[in-house]
């Protein structure tokens, strides 16, 4: 079953869908409200007939044998900062954005043309942050 509480905040929060719909769509989504939400809006197209797929393939999927998937590479979940988009100028109507990327432990700047080392990169007034998976970084499971 389906936690009653969750699909009833969202059809009083989204406010177009019904009990039926939101049900469906938070059992395939093993009850997280926010991918049932972005679940619900992107398939509003045919959302009746998204959902008649839905419990087709759950009877399908129940009478046959379990297929085999790829396992996910579970670990710490730590990440580490490897790079951020930042703005120079004296707004966003002017000037332009450059990338600093961490290589081999130091900050590179990459602005247009010009690469050089960066001593001070601006971390904190980022407009976007790049984070690379610790566990992960340089071994992605070779099924992917």
């Amino acid at each position: 079953g389906v936690d009653e509480g969750v699909v009833m905040s969202l059809v009083e929060n989204l406010g177009c869908f019904t009990v039926d719909q939101v049900r469906a769509a938070v059992k395939h989504c093993a009850g997280a409200a926010d991918r049932a939400a972005d679940w619900l809006f992107s398939h509003m197209d045919d959302l009746d007939g998204a959902i008649a797929a839905l419990e087709s393939s759950a009877t399908a999927s129940a009478s046959s044998e379990p297929k085999t998937k790829t396992p996910l590479e579970d670990g710490e979940g730590k990440y580490s900062l490897v790079g951020l988009v930042s703005h120079i100028g004296k707004n966003t109507g002017s000037g332009h954005y450059v990338a600093h990327l961490k290589k081999d432990g130091k900050w590179v700047i990459f602005n247009d043309e010009k690469v050089a080392l960066s001593k001070d990169p601006p971390i904190q007034h980022a407009y976007m942050y790049l984070f690379q998976r610790n566990d992960t970084a340089g071994s992605p499971h070779p099924a992917y």
